[in-house]
């Protein structure tokens, strides 16, 4: 396996031309309101979960009706000011709006925790991402139980509520604390995950994890985790949150060493320090 390169900044730039053209304050006043009315969504719901109606979309992965009542109300303010870029849900997949013709591209998971918000676990949350050629230009994580919103636009750094975010500083796993999302019980890398959590939780302060990808990496973004991993999720997930961590400072890797971290969604994050000796335990032998 070859070595993973960390990147403390996106892996690739969008052309000159394409953000240009872009007013990004705009644009980021655009995601965080459309965050806001997903996070209504959500709010709203609470009070009425008995009533849900719920199907498993694959195991371990439950979905509710408000998921896709979030998506919607995030795709029709985004749709309103931006009608013809591209778009990519997790409940409407590939190919909403302008898909292939457009080099802008929202990424939304309109519930991030989904299994949580159903169990009344205070500890889900609304990603919105824009990319531009394929490389993330601005990213909001919404955690509407604590009222935070977490912001980045690339080369611009990442903020919660106003206040500037920065990764933690500590270098040595054993001080570390590592949040880790795990994969649905049949999927079938589990082996391999287990033992790479056991490779990890050997050596670290200690083990977390909260069951939304996007609210973990947010927490990696404000230093409240050292580091995280995951190997079994989606672009939506992932591309608000690991544009949050490198604008906090901090850095991520595709585990498997490409150079593109959200070439397959397996990915890691943690400080410029900590990344590479996080790395090392998790490519332990298949």
């Amino acid at each position: 396996m070859s070595s993973p390169s960390p990147s403390c900044s996106p892996h690739s730039l969008p052309s000159a031309n394409a953000v240009h053209d872009l007013d990004i304050d705009s644009a980021l006043v655009v995601a965080l309101d459309a965050a806001k009315a997903g996070c209504a969504v959500l709010s709203r719901g609470r009070s009425r979960l008995a009533g849900l109606r719920t199907a498993t979309k694959s195991p371990g992965d439950i979905t509710t009706e408000l998921d896709a009542r979030s998506e919607a109300a995030i795709f029709a303010r985004i749709r309103q000011a931006y009608p013809e870029h591209a778009r990519l849900g997790e409940e409407t997949g590939e190919g909403a709006g302008n898909a292939g013709a457009s080099p802008y591209r929202w990424i939304v998971d309109p519930l991030d925790g989904t299994v949580n918000y159903v169990h009344g676990i205070p500890y889900y949350a609304v990603s919105v991402a824009l990319e531009v050629d394929g490389a993330a230009v601005l990213g909001v994580v919404a955690d509407p139980a604590r009222r935070e919103f977490f912001t980045a636009v690339r080369g611009g750094g990442a903020f919660c509520n106003g206040r500037p975010l920065k990764v933690a500083g500590r270098a040595r796993m054993d001080e570390a604390v590592i949040g880790t999302v795990v994969p649905p019980p049949k999927w079938p890398g589990m082996e391999a995950y287990l033992a790479q959590f056991c490779a990890v939780a050997r050596c670290a302060a200690g083990m977390r994890r909260g069951g939304a990808a996007a609210l973990d990496l947010a927490y990696v973004a404000a230093g409240r985790l050292d580091g995280f991993f995951v190997v079994s999720l989606k672009r939506w997930d992932l591309s608000a949150g690991a544009l949050l961590v490198q604008e906090a400072g901090g850095c991520v890797a595709d585990i498997d060493g490409h150079p593109d971290p959200l070439h397959a969604n397996r990915l890691a994050a943690a400080n410029g320090a900590l990344l590479p000796v996080l790395l090392e335990r998790l490519r332990v032998p298949a």
